[in-house]
């Protein structure tokens, strides 16, 4: 595909962004859990946690599972949201794990539960990944996104467990006695990831450069969910985006949202900005004003749906897939 052809798709994604209500409003940094059309912060003392066993029947992916627990967050007895922690093991015969998200049958229908859609993207994306890229192929990424990629696709993942930092934030911390211990090797890869994905793109490719070459295909998979995690990328040594957020109550003039959003991005940014919409409202990011270095230029920003990052992508780098709803996930090759 010519670039001229990948550029009209992601300008017209970006505006698919404004007029849809595609991106999911389940969030795991700091932890953030929609109730209603609300925000509350699971910690709280009304949030109750309940772990029963899933059925493994309901899992479809590269490698069988050997059990599955739900975790569902409650509130005054009724569900907020849940995780699914698939056990199984890899053609090596070794335990791993995998978070997923829950299905049920009303998501076979017109309007699917927020978590039966991001399971949906994740599977399309498996298919995906499946059918364009090598068998040989590593992927990098965030290591949550890492362990959907290997159990749901069978392709290797360069990082699938957290270390220490994630458990700081209170949702982890429930799944800290459940997942892996991260391996000594993989801890420096999430230090690695976390300062590639918040620096300079060309710094970042020249150091993957250095530590890949040319030995085997290279992708690089990002999803909008990492904006919410960028406190957990700068507890394992990224820099940080100093990027500003705001929500916005949608209006039945989209032309008037459009026009206050990029308003309100030139006034407190540098008008490079993000949007993503959530039931009635509008999550805005924007990139600083004259930041040093320049936000706008790390490589996460760079690859996500940001109105600058979508004029052109840096060099070395192709856009392989971008999933509906808005572009929530993208995968990249990197020809280091």
């Amino acid at each position: 595909m010519e670039w001229s052809a990948k550029k009209g798709l992601l300008l017209l994604l970006s505006c698919a962004l404004l007029l849809s209500g595609g991106a999911l409003v389940i969030r795991q940094a700091k932890l953030i859990v929609l109730q209603g059309d609300t925000f509350e912060q699971p910690g709280s003392a009304s949030f109750k946690l309940r772990i029963i066993q899933g059925q493994t029947s309901d899992l479809h992916g590269a490698f069988s599972v050997d059990s599955v627990e739900n975790f569902s967050f409650q509130r005054e007895g009724k569900e907020a949201f849940s995780l699914l922690l698939a056990h199984y093991k890899d053609g090596l015969n070794q335990d791993r794990r995998a978070v997923l998200y829950p299905k049920n049958k009303k998501d076979e229908g017109l309007m699917p539960s927020p978590s039966g859609l991001r399971q949906s993207i994740w599977e399309n994306a498996a298919e995906a990944i499946r059918k364009n890229t090598p068998e040989d192929a590593l992927f990098l990424s965030w290591w949550d996104d890492g362990q959907r990629i290997h159990f749901l696709s069978g392709r290797e993942a360069w990082i699938g467990s957290p270390g220490a930092q994630t458990f700081e934030s209170p949702l982890w911390r429930k799944f800290k006695d459940k997942l892996l211990p991260v391996a000594a090797p993989e801890r420096e890869r999430l230090l690695s990831v976390a300062h590639w994905l918040t620096v300079d793109y060309d710094k970042s490719l020249a150091e993957m450069r250095g530590v890949f070459g040319t030995s085997r295909p290279i992708y690089l998979l990002v999803t909008n969910d990492l904006l919410l995690r960028t406190s957990e990328l700068t507890s394992y040594g990224g820099s940080d985006l100093a990027l500003t957020v705001k929500t916005f109550r949608t209006n039945d003039n989209l032309h008037g949202d459009i026009a206050q959003i990029k308003q309100w991005a030139a006034d407190e940014g540098d008008g490079n900005y993000l949007v993503q919409k959530e039931g009635p409202n509008y999550r805005v990011w924007i990139t600083p004003k004259n930041p040093e270095p320049a936000a706008k230029n790390t490589l996460l920003i760079r690859l996500l749906p940001f109105v600058d990052s979508l004029k052109q992508l840096p060099g070395h780098i192709q856009l392989v897939y971008q999933s509906q709803w808005g572009g929530y996930l993208s995968i990249y090759k990197l020809n280091l």
